[in-house]
């Protein structure tokens, strides 16, 4: 089997993997699964077009998967909007790894993703999200959708963390109105203001891997707070981990049997169709509600939460046949969509294996995704 990784100049930031060296490392796992790997790099739609055209000539003599590290790719005018890379993929009929355009946009903005997700009925904290010209109305706008303090403020479009401290926990109108000004001034408008989950962080790798997904859900420890219910902030996720940061597997049944059925109705509402991280808080009254969903989770290792926590989950195993198995399990959701491919014995094995051992029952036939 084929893969074919396309990078896009200028906005490698947004991709699984952020740098050529934490690429390097995914092309020699996935090289000695058996797969052999290419890399194209684009810096704009006239260079993307001429690529994928020229895949889609010999896609019939020399099938490849095609693996966007990245979001976006810069258009030929400076003056127009970048183009999705998973757009013209599409456009020209590849097979592609990942998620599709229409998820990778759903997911992009939180205010647009929660609405989505809201509208079809997933669990998600209540919410509003706060453009410049609405900062004299606030009073008006939390009454109107019940909100209660405590209420949690955070940027609409970034990743990591990043923007979040201890102090985006507001407990009064003053506050809060202070840190959507300083959020918005900062990162941009609008900002999100959600309802304050107290419950621990767990973060929830999901992959399509037919009628049932699988999951990889995990507790995030953050024990240098006194607080248990501390926000999870850009200082501390930037650690490396086991130092002032942890992953847990959740175990517990009841708790798997709610993630489970909490995450199957988000994952239908955003597209996700592939694989996807989602982050979710219990709150006040015990029920379970995502509150991010991730459409190109990060694959660096051991960097990237997702591949940490196939480690600490696999932890008999070592950090790079942990990371076999993640990338194993991405291919797998892939190639479940295209016939023409065929995983090579051991990725197949190794995706197999994980599945496996790693359904969730619940009380009730979960939809299919």
């Amino acid at each position: 089997m084929k893969i074919v990784i396309i990078n896009s100049t200028g906005f490698w930031s947004m991709g699984w993997t952020t740098d050529a060296p934490s690429q390097q490392d995914a092309i020699n796992a996935l090289t000695q699964l058996g797969i052999t790997v290419s890399v194209h790099e684009v810096k704009s739609r006239t260079e993307a077009d001429t690529l994928f055209s020229s895949f889609a000539k010999n896609a019939s003599n020399d099938p490849c998967l095609l693996w966007p590290n990245a979001y976006q790719v810069h258009a030929d005018n400076d003056t127009e909007e970048p183009v999705w890379l998973a757009d013209l993929i599409e456009s020209y009929g590849l097979p592609i790894i990942g998620n599709q355009a229409k998820a990778l946009k759903n997911v992009m903005h939180k205010d647009q993703c929660q609405q989505l997700l809201d509208a079809f009925g997933a669990s998600i904290p209540d919410f509003i999200a706060v453009e410049a010209a609405d900062i004299d109305f606030f009073a008006q706008r939390i009454h109107a959708k019940a909100l209660a303090f405590p209420l949690f403020v955070k940027p609409n479009s970034l990743s990591t963390s990043k923007g979040i401290t201890q102090n985006n926990v507001v407990h009064n109108l003053e506050q809060l109105q202070q840190q959507v000004v300083k959020v918005g001034e900062q990162f941009g408008f609008p900002v999100m203001v959600e309802e304050y989950l107290p419950g621990q962080d767990i973060t929830v790798s999901v992959f399509m891997t037919g009628d049932t997904p699988t999951f990889l859900p995990t507790y995030y420890d953050t024990k240098i707070y006194d607080d248990p219910g501390a926000v999870l902030d850009h200082a501390v996720r930037m650690r490396d981990w086991n130092d002032g940061k942890w992953l847990r597997v959740v175990e517990e049944p009841e708790v798997l049997q709610k993630i489970a059925k909490t995450a199957i109705p988000a994952c239908q509402a955003a597209g996700i169709n592939e694989f996807t991280r989602l982050d979710c808080r219990f709150d006040r009254n015990g029920e379970l509600k995502v509150f991010d969903v991730n459409g190109m989770p990060g694959l660096e290792l051991p960097f990237s939460t997702t591949v940490w926590q196939m480690i600490v989950k696999l932890h008999d195993h070592t950090e790079q046949d942990a990371f076999k198995t993640l990338l194993s399990l991405v291919l797998y959701c892939a190639v479940s969509r295209y016939s023409t491919f065929t995983l090579p014995e051991k990725a197949q094995a190794l995706a197999h294996a994980f599945i496996q051992s790693n359904q969730i029952t619940t009380d009730e036939e979960p939809a299919a995704v």
